[in-house]
C-alpha cells in the first residue's frame, strides 16, 4: 500500500516544481503598480541573450481576468540597474490582437541582472506600470 502511494505521489513532488522551475525562465507574469492589469512577458528562446531580442506581451484586466480588447498604448523600457543605463534600441512593438503584442528589437547590451519597464496608457483610464526581472546571459 505504501509503495502504490510513494510511486504515484514522487512523480508529482519531483516534476511539478521542476516544471515551475522551468516555465519562469521562459514567461514572467506581474501585476501592474495600480492594479488595473496583470501582464505576461515571454523572451523567445529560452531566455533573454545579450543582444536583440524578441519577446510577446499578453495584457489582461485584473479585476476580470479578459485580455484587453482596446489597443493600449505601450511602451517598453529596459534598464540595468546595475550600471544605471538603459539601451539604445527602440523596441518596435506591434499589436496582435485580444491583449497579445509583439515586440522586436529589444536591445539588452551586457549580461547581468536587467529590469524590463512596461508602460500601458490607456486614456481615461491613466497610466499603469509593470517591472519584470530579466537575468541576461
Amino acid at each position: 500500500m505504501v509503495t502504490r502511494i510513494f510511486k504515484r505521489v514522487l512523480p508529482l513532488v519531483f516534476f511539478i516544481p521542476l516544471g515551475l522551475f522551468l516555465s519562469g525562465f521562459a514567461m514572467q507574469q506581474n501585476a501592474t503598480e495600480q492594479g488595473l492589469y496583470f501582464v505576461s512577458l515571454e523572451f523567445s528562446g529560452a531566455q533573454a541573450k545579450v543582444g536583440k531580442n524578441s519577446m510577446r506581451l499578453f495584457v489582461g484586466d485584473r479585476r476580470t481576468k479578459a485580455p484587453v480588447k482596446d489597443k493600449l498604448d505601450i511602451e517598453i523600457v529596459p534598464w540595468m540597474p546595475a550600471h544605471e543605463h538603459g539601451t539604445s534600441t527602440l523596441p518596435i512593438i506591434k499589436e496582435v490582437g485580444k491583449g497579445e503584442y509583439s515586440v522586436e528589437r529589444v536591445g539588452l547590451s551586457m549580461p547581468g541582472l536587467w529590469e524590463i519597464y512596461v508602460r500601458i496608457n490607456k486614456g481615461k483610464k491613466g497610466e499603469d506600470t509593470a517591472v519584470f526581472n530579466v537575468n541576461v546571459k
